[in-house]
């Protein structure tokens, strides 16, 4: 006798059955997504390129370290015209410039990270926009919040995704870098010097991925459409820069050392950083003249106040994103 078909029989059913507690469920999406970004030549080529920043400090710090040798030789004087033009730093009077070298290392980790900035606009360009947005085009959440993945979990790998490629670009070459000095030319002075030094980038490094990861999440959460979240993501990259740049130019300069100098996002990562590197300290500490190291030093504004924007940014796009996540949570337990 046949089994009369029932009309469940090819459905979806949801599964009573007691579930582990997935506490490794975040891993399993970074890794995936990851794997699946990669996959794309142009997005594997992108990351590939920073490399050239990586090349470009360890041929400086080399170069470095050959200028304290040949230091009062005419063959210096075409290295320490490069090191002026690439740093802004003017050492051609000094005679000891071994004392020099921490500060030097600074400014240079500080133009690696002005130079950085482009690549992280264009690898969270590339990798970010789709993250939520394409789950929500492909209809996915229903799938992500069974059991156990939670809205908390779901964030953090796909926060973890676009944070692994800003590292990428951003703290893991400068951490190459930094060892290719130490390797090259012995190290600074003390291992507190360099302990000092690579927390600073190392700080540096994960507020970028903090700040750009948010953002780009809570733009990604607002639309199923990954195009918007590009031209969206770019916009605040490049506008709030170029409306920074007007003011500059049309305010008095006393008037943008505050809130009115906060609005490029690459600008206050830069005067954090800056900051965090003690560069202008430093510099006005050295005795050289003004004129020496002017070029190397980072528009005025309050520390402070560029922390304050990044942090608001930084939490205002978790806040958004996890909002949007646990409203697409709560719809999809009751499909």
């Amino acid at each position: 006798m046949n089994a009369e078909p029932t009309n469940t029989s090819h459905q979806y059913q949801r599964w009573d059955g007691t579930l582990n507690r997935g506490r490794w469920t975040w891993l399993v999406i970074v890794v995936i997504g990851i794997r699946l970004t990669l996959k794309t030549a142009k997005t594997r080529m992108l990351v590939m390129a920073v490399g050239l920043v990586t090349l470009l400090g360890c041929v400086v710090l080399y170069l470095l370290s050959l200028m304290e040798v040949l230091a009062g030789t005419p063959q210096a004087e075409s290295i320490m015209e490069f090191i002026h033009i690439f740093l802004g730093v003017d050492v051609s009077d000094v005679s000891r410039l071994g004392e020099y070298r921490e500060i030097l290392w600074r400014v240079l980790f500080l133009v690696l990270i002005k130079i950085e900035m482009f690549w992280v606009m264009l690898v969270v360009a590339r990798v970010g926009p789709g993250l939520i947005a394409g789950d929500l085009k492909h209809r996915a959440l229903p799938i992500y919040f069974a059991k156990p993945v939670t809205p908390l979990t779901y964030l953090a790998g796909k926060w973890l995704i676009v944070a692994a490629f800003i590292a990428t670009v951003t703290l893991i070459p400068n951490l190459l870098a930094f060892f290719f000095g130490i390797l090259v030319t012995g190290g600074l002075h003390s291992w507190g010097a360099e302990l000092d030094l690579v927390v600073d980038i190392i700080v540096s490094g994960l507020t970028v991925c903090l700040v750009a990861g948010a953002i780009v999440l809570a733009l990604s959460s607002t639309t199923s459409d990954h195009r918007y979240v590009t031209v969206a993501w770019l916009a605040v990259c490049l506008l709030p820069a170029i409306a920074q740049k007007i003011l500059n130019e049309n305010l008095p300069a006393d008037s943008t050392t505050g809130w009115l100098g906060c609005f490029s996002l690459r600008d206050n990562v830069v005067v954090f950083t800056d900051w965090l590197l003690s560069t202008r300290e430093t510099l006005e500490a050295t005795g050289l003249p003004d004129r020496a190291f002017s070029r190397a030093l980072v528009r005025p504004v309050h520390p402070f106040n560029a922390a304050v924007v990044l942090a608001v940014c930084a939490l205002a796009g978790l806040l958004v994103s996890y909002r949007r996540i646990v409203t697409f949570s709560r719809s999809a337990a009751n499909v």
